[in-house]
């Protein structure tokens, strides 16, 4: 194994539960042996990906200008964020955008509802790969052998998800995601709340979820929802499809409201805006 992977193993180290290791731990959860340790965190601690501090090491402030350099100059957010806001504003509901990363699904962008919502998992946190609507969406995009891989490398992820066990009977329930073109979720993820989704096609893969209190989502138009997600997506999906063949990025140009969207968006809407059925 290479110097620069045993690093990136260290940095893959660092969550929410675990903000601050110390070396022994580090070389212990690695194996790695304790000149090594000390030699691959000097280079990271050099480089700003780390910090010493209080006796361990934590994430450093290169992550955060990084994070800053994404999220402002990442042509894919240049489409998915306009998405986001436009279904924000008009449903004012909580949007999140999800992005896939070598077997894990994270956060990446947040956009806050009108409604006292609880979300456990908001921008930069990880989500649990089988459960929530935004990560079943990001498993219908994939093809059959990667899904595989997926579900036979996450064994005790997915009996802590009360996740089946039975491939086959796993593998049809994400066919059936995929022939709707989208995902949803009833408190899977937070007890109360309800999430919808809808794959974008990057690479490796991404969702947009729309995610309602349950008490709101008995009252709107499901259907007048689903669809204004799929025609906001298809329309970001189409702009991600133009990067992708190399073509330039384009200003965000706000949709027509047209059929089903344009009734939605004329319907009656609560002192709340909530969209009634």
């Amino acid at each position: 194994m290479s110097s620069l992977k045993r690093m990136l193993e260290i940095i893959d180290l660092y969550s929410v539960r675990q903000p601050l290791l110390t070396a022994e731990e580090i070389a212990t959860k690695l194996s790695y042996s304790r000149g090594s340790t000390y030699r691959y965190l000097k280079e990271l601690v050099a480089a700003g990906l780390l910090v010493n501090i209080a006796g361990g090491y934590a994430p450093g402030p290169r992550v955060i200008e990084l994070d800053f350099v994404i999220r402002q100059n990442d042509p894919y957010s240049g489409i998915v964020l306009p998405v986001m806001r436009s279904l924000n504003e008009r449903l004012q509901c909580e949007v999140l955008a999800c992005s896939y990363y070598r077997g894990r699904v994270v956060v990446s962008h947040q956009f806050r509802g009108t409604d006292n919502l609880t979300i456990s998992y908001g921008r930069g946190r990880r989500m649990p790969m089988f459960l929530g609507a935004g990560s079943k969406a990001i498993m219908a995009s994939m093809n059959k052998r990667e899904l595989k891989q997926i579900f036979d490398a996450n064994e005790e992820q997915r009996r802590a998800q009360n996740v089946t066990s039975d491939w086959e009977i796993f593998f049809a329930d994400i066919r059936k995601i995929r022939r709707r073109r989208y995902a949803i979720s009833y408190a899977e993820l937070d007890e109360g709340n309800v999430g919808i989704a809808a794959p974008l096609k990057l690479k490796p893969y991404g969702s947009v979820v729309l995610v309602f209190t349950q008490t709101r989502f008995d009252i709107i138009d499901e259907k007048r929802v689903i669809t204004m997600l799929m025609e906001a997506v298809e329309q970001a999906n189409a702009l991600i499809a133009n990067i992708e063949a190399g073509g330039t990025p384009v200003d965000w140009l706000a949709p027509t409201q047209t059929g089903i969207e344009h009734a939605a968006m004329s319907a009656i809407r609560n002192g709340s805006g909530r969209l009634e059925k």
